[in-house]
């Protein structure tokens, strides 16, 4: 069953960081579209961020806790200090995107162009602690 809940956890990541990423993205360019055209896309994005990629968080999170608990964990690992802060940081940038979209807030395309770098390094230093600094400690 280990294997079954790796599987959708994997999955669940692979939704929640492909929508985040594209967000943030989009978020960044909504300023330079015309009033009639941000209001429309700012509808969508909030239905992207309410229907995909808030419960794809909420179960990559979950299903990622569950095998923490299930399974022997070393819990003085390096790789996993690396991993789980790099999902803390995702998981903040989520919610920050998910509020300016939730509440309409005035886009500043810089802080979403940082959050999209901020997202990729974290999900580029989960990668490095799962792929290659697991195997050293």
């Amino acid at each position: 069953y280990m294997a079954i809940l790796k599987l959708f956890h994997v999955l669940a990541v692979f939704i929640w960081i492909g929508t985040q990423l594209m967000l943030s993205r989009l978020i960044a360019y909504l300023p330079l579209e015309e009033k009639g055209v941000q209001h429309r896309l700012q509808r969508i994005l909030k239905r992207i961020y309410q229907t995909i990629d808030f419960p794809s968080m909420c179960v990559a999170v979950g299903l990622g806790l569950t095998s923490l608990l299930l399974k022997e964990t070393n819990w003085k690992a390096p790789w996993l200090h690396l991993k789980l802060t790099c999902a803390f940081l995702l998981i903040l940038c989520d919610l920050v995107i998910g509020r300016s979209l939730i509440w309409t807030s005035s886009y500043k395309p810089w802080v979403y162009r940082l959050i999209h770098t901020l997202e990729g390094i974290c999900l580029l230093g989960i990668l490095i602690a799962i792929y290659l600094l697991k195997n050293l400690f």
